[in-house]
């Protein structure tokens, strides 16, 4: 039986399942790959220039917060040493945060004098800085957000 539909099917012009209608074209399939690798490109590049983007504007937060901190910790350090002023400690957290790049940066120490502390007491140093003017791009336009950071430290001696 099969041997007699092998001869007959191809007499009347009858296709099976595994015979294509008609040659395909490789020249034709490798342009549609083409478009459809242009296409994908169209929608992922968009999509990893936001990410790329948002990664180094995420980068640029932290290094803001960071120096807060260094700057904080720097002028606290100035601060528990015998002799130190108050002074001291603001030109110490100014420089660290001009030497970063910060602008618009704020100060605050406690106690304001220096010369009633004894050993053991605590001193704080808080620095605060907009993320105006301190960023690269989509955080210049939050205009009244701030960071702080702030570091105690205890003072090292009687003077």
């Amino acid at each position: 039986m099969t041997y007699v539909l092998a001869l007959v099917l191809p007499a009347l012009n009858i296709r099976t399942m595994n015979q294509t209608p008609f040659k395909i074209n490789k020249r034709h399939q490798r342009g549609r790959r083409r478009g459809v690798a242009a296409v994908e490109a169209a929608f992922c590049i968009p999509i990893v220039i936001l990410l790329m983007f948002g990664t180094l504007e995420a980068c640029s937060a932290i290094f803001l917060r960071e120096s807060l901190t260094v700057a904080a910790y720097e002028g606290a350090r100035v601060g528990v040493r015998r002799r130190a002023t108050f002074e001291m400690v603001e030109d110490q957290c100014n420089a660290v945060l001009e030497a970063r790049g910060i602008v618009n940066a704020t100060v605050t120490i406690t106690p304001n004098d220096f010369n009633t502390l004894s050993a053991l007491e605590p001193i704080t140093v808080t620095v605060s800085a907009p993320l105006e003017g301190n960023s690269s791009y989509v955080f210049n336009y939050f205009s009244n957000r701030q960071t702080t950071s702030s570091v105690s430290m205890m003072r090292e001696f009687d003077d």
